[in-house]
């Protein structure tokens, strides 16, 4: 792990943005399609990246609010979804 998290140090904030836009477009700036693995790869330094770089809450990935159903505060009633 730790040879993953001195790599992430090599990586700059601008790089993990096109990281993350070419994951969210598909393809890179240039237009050529991503493939599977540039995919995965890309997705892996993200992950590693914020894991190192950035707080709890804040990381890909990270949920906001808990589930209701975890926080015990659920009567066990089903009750409606609210849409934001």
């Amino acid at each position: 792990m730790d040879e993953f998290v001195s790599k992430s140090a090599q990586l700059s904030p601008e790089m993990i943005r096109r990281f993350k836009q070419a994951l969210e477009l598909g393809k890179w700036p240039d237009g050529r399609m991503l493939s599977a693995k540039q995919k995965e790869t890309l997705m892996e330094a993200i992950i590693i990246y914020d894991n190192a770089n950035m707080p709890s809450g804040q990381r890909v990935g990270d949920l906001q609010d808990q589930c209701e159903s975890k926080s015990g505060d659920s009567d066990g009633k089903d009750k409606p979804l609210k849409w934001q």
